[in-house]
């Protein structure tokens, strides 16, 4: 009976032991939050850009030394190609650009019954870039730049009866500026940046015969998207 008895003691024990233990909560597995991926700039790229220029035309005749100075506006349109590589938070890259452009100006001439027009029909860089990466996942870059460019300049005179005489030519200089670009998907970018190009001057033939030194500076506001291979 003793055997018995001490047997159903300890079947109850572990019976109820069992029970509270099977009550118990249990814990979940720790969560950890996944690793945050870097944003990658390194690659080549190929883009559009748009946006509007301004600046100032110097227009100073070869004889007589008068002059017909000049603001210009205008817009432009165009694509870009370039290479990034990405050190850490640094980007360096290289990157060219040529865009179409309807960036003019004009004034009264010396004889006033002609117009003095200037007209950039294109314009190109070529330049290098240094940037720093932002943010979280590093999709934001800053940057600056500079490098070479040049422009399709037009320097003519109007008159409403004699007609339109000018000439062109590409004309060298440099640019300098800054932008900032943002990585919304891992092989876009989008990019609004501020470039100030300045040009050498040049002589044009206007009115058949007289001649002009001209000097054209502007200022550069464009908006783009690349795609990175």
């Amino acid at each position: 009976m003793r055997r018995l008895a001490m047997s159903l003691l300890a079947t109850t024990l572990l019976g109820g032991f069992a029970a509270h233990a099977a009550d118990m909560p249990v814990k979940g597995p720790v969560y950890k939050a996944p690793p945050l991926l870097m944003y990658n700039w390194t690659g080549f790229y190929l883009g559009i850009n748009g946006g509007g220029g301004w600046g100032h035309t110097d227009w100073t005749y070869v004889v007589g030394g008068n002059t017909a100075n000049h603001n210009t506006s205008g817009g432009l349109i165009g694509g870009t190609i370039g290479y990034n590589y990405q050190m850490q938070n640094w980007v360096f890259g290289i990157e060219a650009d040529w865009d179409w452009a309807r960036i003019n100006g004009s004034t009264a001439c010396p004889n006033p019954a002609f117009s003095c027009e200037s007209k950039i029909n294109s314009i190109g860089t070529l330049r290098g870039r240094v940037g720093t990466t932002l943010g979280a996942t590093g999709n934001v870059l800053l940057y600056a730049t500079g490098g070479w460019a040049w422009d399709h300049l037009t320097i003519q005179t109007v008159h409403p009866t004699v007609g339109t005489n000018g000439t062109s030519t590409t004309a060298n200089g440099w640019t300098l500026g800054a932008g900032v670009e943002y990585g919304f998907l891992p092989h876009w970018s989008a990019k609004l940046e501020y470039l100030y190009a300045g040009f050498g001057t040049n002589r044009y033939t206007v009115d058949t015969a007289l001649q002009v030194d001209a000097r054209e500076r502007v200022n550069l506001l464009r908006a783009g998207i690349n795609y990175r291979f």
